[in-house]
């Protein structure tokens, strides 16, 4: 489980060492910054002591989370998206299935809620990416 407040949801990364896994995880940092909302992690799939076979061929593998439940699960996305990959095919992806809202930066910069670009250095970031 995903081990973020409940009230965010949570896009977990499965990877390796593959050129389809650097890709996604390239891809999940650019959409943490246009997603506040969403908690965009990261977990080498042998760090996760998973088996060897899922380790070569189930990754990238997404894994997303909401209210603490398991609600999306997309194992060897390199089959949907190729081995090399841009952050508006993942965005594209992950709103296709519902996961991510359709316009969520354009909604909270038009109400003021992050019009700011001023970054917080104090702030709690559970983001493996460094943004928050």
């Amino acid at each position: 489980m995903c081990c973020v407040p409940h009230k965010y949801t949570c896009s977990m990364s499965l990877f390796q060492r593959f050129a389809a896994c650097e890709s996604m995880n390239k891809c999940l940092h650019c959409l943490a910054s246009q997603y506040p909302t969403v908690k965009f992690c990261k977990i080498k799939a042998s760090q996760a002591t998973l088996s060897y076979s899922f380790s070569e061929s189930g990754v990238p593998a997404l894994l997303v989370y909401k209210h603490g439940d398991l609600i999306g699960n997309f194992v060897g996305l390199s089959k949907e998206l190729g081995e090399d990959f841009f952050a508006s095919d993942v965005e594209s992806f992950l709103q296709e299935h519902g996961f991510l809202p359709l316009n969520e930066m354009t909604e909270t910069e038009t109400t003021g809620i992050r019009s700011s670009n001023k970054i917080d250095t104090n702030s709690d970031s559970d983001s493996d990416f460094g943004v928050d």
